[in-house]
This record gives structure tokens, C-alpha cells and sequence, in this order.
């Protein structure tokens, strides 16, 4: 049976700010990719099963890419809330490591924290799961470049910018 209702777990210790809101980049939006929460430096993600993000089709298990692009997009995201929607980022360097194999027709969340801030570079640590953070599917490692064009996408939105003052 498939779990349709996105509820992000609790990060015990962690300060998160809850919202919903679906992600505005186009890989994100293929993959359903909703945002669920933030805190300092850190954005929490969910997916909802669906079965044409399955990789295997006797087993129902998301494909690894969707997980890969999920910790991607999550961590893009956490790297545009650091620098204050500031800079548009790229990546530069991701590595995944899968942990345990997902569970079939299960949601999949997500949390990606930047634990260093350059001018010029976000490094970040990421999190694949199920219901539970401290039994990953899959971590992630890597950085970002900051600034990587002209543009900076509002691909987070407003429930994001921790001061909407008017004018903004």
C-alpha cells in the first residue's frame, strides 16, 4: 500500500519551520519534489511515491536517480536559503552513497544542511529516508557554486524569505 500523504518527520533537536510548498524548478516539479520545512541553513524535502519514478518494477522501489536528484534539489535549495536568496547556485561536486535499499511504494523525505558557507562555494551534508532520518536510504556530500549566472531564480519562494518587509 502506498503512503499518499506527505508528513515530514520529526528532526529530533532540529528547529524546523513548516511549509508546503512544491518546488519550482523543473526537475523538481517532474519528480514531484514538495518542500516541507527550514531552519538555519537547512531545508527538509518530500516525494510521494508514484509509479513512474519506480526503477525496478517487480520490487516498486523509486529509481536511484529520483533519490539522486531529490538530495540534488534539496541541497540546491538549502544552498539559495544560506546565502539569503542572494546567489543562484550550481553544482559542482555530489556524492551519494545508498545505504539500504528503499522500501517499495513508501514516500521518500529528505533534509540537506549547509554546514559551510564560502563567497564563493556551499558545502552541504543531505539525507534520504523514509520515516525515519536516523535510518537513511541514502547520504549525500558535496558543494555548490554560488553565483553560477546573472539570475537568481526564485525557486523557493516567499514562505522561505525570513523578512518579507514591503518594498521587497
Amino acid at each position: 500500500m502506498a503512503q499518499s500523504e506527505l508528513i515530514f518527520p520529526p528532526l529530533p533537536g532540529i528547529d524546523i519551520t513548516p511549509i508546503r510548498q512544491d518546488s519550482r524548478s523543473p526537475m523538481g516539479l517532474n519528480i514531484g519534489l514538495v518542500y516541507m520545512g527550514f531552519g538555519d541553513k537547512r531545508i527538509c524535502t518530500g516525494l510521494t511515491w508514484d509509479e513512474s519514478l519506480v526503477g525496478n518494477a517487480e520490487t516498486g522501489v523509486l529509481h536511484g536517480g529520483v533519490v539522486t536528484a531529490m538530495i540534488d534539489e534539496t541541497a540546491g535549495g538549502a544552498s539559495v536559503l544560506a546565502t539569503d536568496h542572494k546567489f543562484s547556485v550550481a553544482t559542482i561536486d555530489l556524492r551519494v552513497d545508498y545505504m539500504r535499499p528503499a522500501e517499495p511504494r513508501q514516500n521518500l523525505y529528505c533534509t540537506a544542511h549547509i554546514f559551510r558557507l564560502t563567497k564563493r562555494v556551499a558545502f552541504f551534508n543531505a539525507a534520504a529516508f523514509h520515516q525515519n532520518p536516523d535510518k537513511p536510504i541514502a547520504v549525500g556530500t558535496g558543494t555548490f557554486m554560488l553565483g553560477a549566472n546573472d539570475s537568481v531564480p526564485d525557486i523557493l519562494g516567499s514562505p522561505f524569505r525570513a523578512n518579507n518587509a514591503e518594498g521587497d
